[in-house]
């Protein structure tokens, strides 16, 4: 479970993840920051409503801020078990303001945002070739074909790095050699896709070509973390 998130490059948690780490029943935390969001003490917070699948009814829920989420924690009785996860969450708020400080890097350097730049063309040169791909596959009686979109995506992602942390879009975080290599995995996934397509292969068999190949590719680079967090660099 993901405790923090990014909302707008804004590390948060939500009122529903306290409930569930803390074992305590979500309305009671809700009431708690009714008590006190309109007050200086606690900042106003960005009411939103969600439907809870496990319920089936919409709930609504709080996005928090840390030092939102540490008042609340604070007015809740300091057992071990709170003591305890006032420090994950923390360590979990540190680790994001991690990857904020990365994006803020990349995007002061006008040499990665070139390179950011050129890796976008070639990603929408891949998406092409996937739309192309997922036509053919449907052509073949595929029934979930575009799902080929999130599935060559992962494929590139888990086989070529060590993915640390969420994040919504990893190629914003990496380096230039992590650049580098996804820009050579999309060119090969398009170029691996269009072979197999023009021998005639069943759309499967495709796939399995691109997602070898990029087995092959891997085998060569020691997979590296991904986001690669700057140390001792925080805002």
């Amino acid at each position: 479970m993901e405790l923090v998130i990014m909302k707008k490059h804004t590390p948060v948690t939500t009122s529903i993840k306290l409930s569930e780490a803390l074992e305590v029943e979500h309305r009671a935390i809700v009431r708690l920051i009714r008590k006190y969001k309109d007050q200086e003490d606690l900042g106003t917070s960005d009411f939103k409503s969600q439907k809870l699948k496990t319920l089936g009814r919409e709930t609504e829920y709080y996005f928090l801020t840390e030092e939102e989420a540490i008042f609340i924690l604070t007015l809740m009785r300091n057992s071990k078990k709170i003591v305890k996860f006032k420090r994950t969450l923390t360590s979990a708020f540190i680790e994001q303001r991690k990857l904020i400080s990365k994006l803020l890097t990349n995007n002061q350097n006008l040499e990665w945002l070139e390179k950011r730049k050129e890796t976008k063309v070639i990603r929408r040169e891949l998406t092409d070739m996937i739309q192309e791909f997922i036509e053919y596959a449907k052509n073949q009686g595929s029934k979930s074909a575009e799902k080929y979109y999130m599935s060559i995506s992962r494929m590139e992602l888990t086989g070529l790095f060590l993915l640390e942390q969420k994040y919504p879009n990893y190629r914003d975080l990496m380096d230039f050699k992590q650049l580098n290599l996804i820009e050579t995995a999309d060119e090969l996934i398009a170029r691996s896709l269009k072979e197999a397509m023009n021998q005639g292969l069943n759309y499967k068999k495709c796939y399995a070509y691109a997602k070898e190949q990029i087995g092959r590719l891997a085998a060569l680079f020691p997979k590296s973390p991904l986001p690669k967090l700057l140390e001792n660099h925080s805002i």
